[in-house]
C-alpha cells in the first residue's frame, strides 16, 4: 500500500511539472527570414503543381484597419550584397519597377537576368521608402506593365494570393490566403515600424523546397488578376508570408512621382497556377533583379 501511494504522488507530481512547463511556453512568433540567396541557380520549372484547392474560402470578414493588437513581428534588416537575388515586377511603360527596399538597399547597380542567369538589362534605383520595405528602380524602357489595385477596402479575411518571383534565385512560385494585419518592426540596416499583411502559405512549386529567400520584390496577386501587394518576408516556422500594405505602396508612389500603368491579367480558372507564372517571366513582367554593388 505505501509503495502504491508513493507512487501515486510521484505521478501527480510529474504531470504537475509538464502542466507548468505548458502554461509557461509562450510562442514569440519568431523572426522573419528576409536572406536572399548570394549565388544565382537555375532549375527548370515544368512538372511544378499548385493546389487550387489549398487557397481556402474567404471568411465573409472585411479587413479591418491597423490597431493597437495587431501581431507584431521583429527583422533583422540587411543591405543587399553582390549578386544577391530578389524579384521585382514592372508597373509603367517607360521602365519602371518595383521591389523590396532590402533587395535593392546598399546597391547604386542592378542587373536583370535572362534566362541564361546573364545580366541582360542594368537598371538603377531610384527610390527607396523610408517608412516601408519598398523600392522603385529603373531601366531604359520596358515590358507592358501589371495593374495595381491599392484599395483594400473589399479585402477579406481568407482572400487567397498568388506570389510569383525567384525564390532560391530560381523560378518559382507560392499561394496564400490572408490572415490578417500585421505590424513590422525593423531592426539593423535600417529602423522602422510598418503596417504589412500576413498570409498563410497554402501550396508551392512541386520542386521548391525550404526558404522563400529571393521571392522578395515579387508581386502578390489577387484572384482578378491585380497587383495587391509586394512579397517582403516570411515566417517559416509559422508558414506565414508577408507583403507590405497598400497604404505603404501608394505612399512611395505618390513620394516618387510616379504614376502606375497597366492592365490586370485575364481572370481564368487557372490564373494562380504555374502557366501564368511562367508567361509573367516570359514577358519580363517578373524579373529577377541582381544587386550589382
Amino acid at each position: 500500500m505505501f509503495k502504491k501511494i508513493v507512487r501515486t504522488i510521484v505521478n501527480l507530481f510529474f504531470v504537475l511539472i509538464l502542466a507548468i512547463a505548458a502554461l509557461l511556453y509562450v510562442d514569440d512568433g519568431g523572426d522573419f527570414d528576409t536572406d536572399m540567396p548570394p549565388t544565382v541557380q537555375r532549375d527548370s520549372d515544368e512538372g511544378q503543381t499548385l493546389d487550387p484547392e489549398a487557397i481556402g474560402p474567404e471568411r465573409g470578414q472585411n479587413l479591418a484597419g491597423p490597431s493597437p493588437f495587431d501581431d507584431r513581428s521583429l527583422v533583422e534588416a540587411e543591405n543587399a550584397v553582390n549578386w544577391s537575388s530578389g524579384t521585382g515586377f514592372a508597373i509603367a511603360a517607360d521602365g519602371v519597377w518595383l521591389t523590396a527596399k532590402h533587395v535593392t538597399r546598399g546597391c547604386d547597380r542592378l542587373g536583370i537576368l535572362n534566362e541564361d542567369g546573364r545580366v541582360a538589362v542594368q537598371a538603377r534605383p531610384v527610390y527607396a521608402s523610408e517608412l516601408a520595405d519598398v523600392a522603385i528602380f529603373r531601366t531604359e524602357g520596358g515590358p507592358p506593365p501589371l495593374a495595381l489595385d491599392l484599395d483594400e477596402s473589399d479585402i477579406k479575411i481568407g482572400t487567397p494570393a498568388f506570389h510569383v518571383g525567384y525564390p532560391q534565385g530560381k523560378p518559382g512560385e507560392v499561394t496564400s490566403r490572408l490572415i490578417g494585419r500585421e505590424l513590422m518592426l525593423t531592426e539593423g540596416a535600417w529602423q522602422g515600424k510598418e503596417d504589412t499583411l500576413a498570409w498563410a502559405e497554402t501550396s508551392r512549386s512541386g520542386n521548391l523546397m525550404g526558404t522563400l529567400g529571393g521571392l522578395s520584390g515579387g508581386p502578390a496577386f489577387d484572384r482578378k488578376g491585380h497587383v495587391i501587394g509586394i512579397t517582403i518576408a516570411e515566417n517559416p516556422r509559422r508558414g506565414r508570408i508577408v507583403t507590405t500594405s497598400a497604404a505603404s505602396i501608394t505612399a512611395a508612389l505618390s513620394t516618387a512621382g510616379i504614376v502606375p500603368q497597366g492592365r490586370p491579367l485575364v481572370p481564368t480558372a487557372d490564373l494562380m497556377s504555374p502557366k501564368t507564372a511562367r508567361q509573367l517571366r516570359a514577358d519580363l513582367k517578373v524579373v529577377q533583379v541582381i544587386c550589382l554593388t
